[in-house]
């Protein structure tokens, strides 16, 4: 993971699952008969996939490896916080805003957390320094964000909802103060046991709120349905494994720069999957948006 040439496959990796999971959530919505306004199977959906998904990378090498003995008093305190904040509340959001808005519109809205977690890193680490070049990648990158909620004939924001949108904006600001406490919590015991944990803790307590509220109604339980399940499970506990020790070998920045794919191959994927219509504005928002993070992640000439 610390090997700089080997960033490029694996970062990319991640932006291709990710990308994958959007369109896959709302088709395991459609195959389990979950209805848009089921909040309590949402929920529940979303904290079997990750208990699940933390339970098999604790049960990789590098997890059981870890000594439980030498982690101290806050070392599991940012660790629970971890996990409240990258599963819990990020994936709370994310799975409630996905059933009030297009997939499409979803994976570019969800960008916004890269851009947050460049600033952040710049306040935080002192390897990123704010820059000319990265604010005006900021601003490339939330034109893209205006640009997909345009509708022509329409007002600005017109059809911006707070179930919708708003959540999935939600979600990419627990996204990246997750990211930061990854890089918090790599120093503090071993990243993929933390990783393994935080999604366990997180997809458990999400499983109990998920309960709490309760399904609307049964789900129909088919083959696709859990063949879709399982594929998330493996999205999360692949994609998280990698990103996590990304961060934590390699500054923020030179990481999240790939995140700009997400939604570059989140409108591909949807259009796939889905069927939903191939906007011209989908893919210029999703250059906008890469065109930003290359910005703010871009090298200053002399």
């Amino acid at each position: 993971m610390n090997n700089r040439k080997w960033l490029p496959p694996l970062a990319l990796t991640c932006a291709v699952l990710w990308s994958l999971a959007y369109p896959l959530i709302k088709l395991g919505y459609r195959e389990l008969g979950i209805a848009s306004d089921d909040l309590g199977s949402k929920i529940l959906f979303a904290g079997i996939r990750f208990w699940t998904a933390g339970v098999l990378v604790l049960l990789l090498p590098g997890a059981r490896h870890q000594d439980k003995r030498a982690i101290s008093k806050s070392g599991w305190g940012w660790l629970l916080l971890f996990a409240l904040m990258n599963t819990t509340l990020q994936y709370l959001c994310s799975y409630i805003g996905l059933g009030y808005t297009p997939s499409a519109r979803g994976a570019i809205l969800n960008s916004t957390g890269s851009f947050l977690l460049i600033l952040l890193s710049c306040l935080i680490f002192s390897d990123d320094q704010m820059s000319w070049n990265k604010a005006l990648g900021c601003l490339l990158g939330f034109s893209g964000i205006v640009l997909i909620n345009v509708e022509p004939g329409q007002a600005m924001f017109s059809n911006v909802t707070l179930l919708g949108d708003g959540m999935i904006l939600l979600n990419a600001v627990s996204s990246a103060f997750g990211g930061i406490l990854s890089r918090v919590v790599s120093r503090k015991m071993n990243m993929t046991f933390a990783t393994g944990a935080g999604m366990a803790i997180g997809g458990g307590v999400l499983f109990l709120a998920g309960l709490w509220v309760g399904p609307d109604r049964p789900w129909n339980l088919s083959a696709a349905g859990i063949g879709i399940v399982i594929a998330l499970i493996l999205i999360s506990s692949i994609g998280f494994s990698i990103y996590n020790s990304l961060l934590a070998h390699h500054p923020i920045s030179t990481v999240a720069i790939y995140n700009a794919f997400i939604p570059v191959f989140g409108v591909v994927f949807s259009s796939l999957i889905l069927g939903e219509r191939f906007l011209w504005k989908y893919l210029l928002a999703g250059l906008l948006v890469a065109a930003g993070i290359i910005t703010v992640n871009g090298r200053k000439r002399r």
